[in-house]
């Protein structure tokens, strides 16, 4: 490409997840620091919606997804304040799932595959048994993991539910990166920018994925009207991509678009004997494998960006 167009990306919250999209938009646009009317802009993050629809653009674009205490899938006093944010983009980018449900009244949604980083969620074994069983995800109703918890209990395997549902582990963490930084500090090194509250550093949740054999995220549709998940979760991708064997719920009836993904019932009981049963009749190592690699060609950075990107320089003109 001999000629690349400027594109700023207005973020607030999402940077954790913008982190490892960057590079990779650096090869289809010139990222610049600030807004103009000559300026593609590109909204990222469900948070800064409102402001980025009154920055100058040449064109205007938002990538958005579930979270960040919006809902516009059960609040409708949010479904139509984004609806009416929204119409005004040349494109809006969501992942399948429930956002299509939500803004189902507006003509440019267009579907893209969500991206986790490949480079930081590694490979340290294909499993060959099935023993264990870990769920992740952060203490919020829509995550509902108590569920989850109590089906891998009824399995009998080993299980944990991580990071562990304690606000003394998430004290201790902040506590412990602040440590940190203030040597770097008096060393003269650059502080590292760290997750926020509730959050716990990648490295340490991808060790948590390739130390399990299964992972379960079992969620029941809660209806609040704040919180909302994705179709997936991102610890559920990830897990698959280190080669866990991945237990899930079609929580919003959405269809299962993943062939390596097993969908269990809702009922603990019934969901702990689908494990098990499921663990005795499938080549565990195989599928493990098989998992891995439909995760990466799924929800790699290059298609996931690459898609945007080509609807983007197209409606350049």
């Amino acid at each position: 490409m001999s000629y690349k167009s400027d594109l700023f990306i207005c973020v607030g919250n999402a940077k954790h997840f913008l982190r490892w999209e960057v590079p990779e938009l650096q090869k289809y646009f010139n990222i610049v620091d600030s807004p103009s009317p000559k300026t593609i802009l590109l909204s990222f993050g469900p948070d800064v919606l409102d402001i980025a629809s009154k920055l100058p653009a040449l064109k205007r674009f938002a990538v958005t997804f579930p979270g960040f205490s919006q809902n516009p899938l059960r609040d409708m006093h949010t479904r139509e304040r984004h609806n009416d944010i929204l119409k005004n983009f040349d494109a809006v980018f969501i992942n399948p799932g429930p956002l299509e449900t939500a803004y189902s009244e507006l003509n440019n949604i267009e579907l893209y595959p969500f991206s986790v980083d490949m480079n930081l969620v590694t490979l340290k074994r294909y499993r060959n048994k099935l023993t264990s069983l870990l769920h992740v995800s952060g203490v919020a109703p829509q995550k509902d993991w108590e569920r989850s918890e109590s089906i891998m209990k009824l399995t009998g395997l080993k299980y944990e539910v991580y990071p562990p549902r304690n606000e003394d582990f998430y004290s201790a963490e902040i506590k412990r990166n602040e440590f940190k930084n203030k040597l770097r500090r008096k060393l003269g090194i650059i502080e590292k920018k760290y997750l926020p509250h509730g959050y716990v550093t990648h490295e340490k949740v991808v060790k948590k994925y390739q130390s399990y054999d299964g992972f379960v995220h079992i969620a029941n549709d809660v209806k609040h009207i704040e919180h909302i998940d994705g179709k997936y979760t991102a610890s559920l991708i990830e897990a698959g991509v280190t080669g866990s064997i991945l237990f899930w719920h079609d929580t919003y009836k959405l269809g299962n678009g993943l062939e390596t993904v097993f969908d269990l019932s809702v009922e603990p009981e019934k969901a702990a004997k689908e494990i098990l049963e499921i663990s005795k009749n499938i080549d565990i190592k195989k599928h493990s494998k098989l998992t891995r690699e439909e995760m990466i060609d799924t929800f790699n950075v290059q298609n996931s960006i690459g898609i945007r990107a080509k609807s983007i320089i197209e409606k350049l003109g």
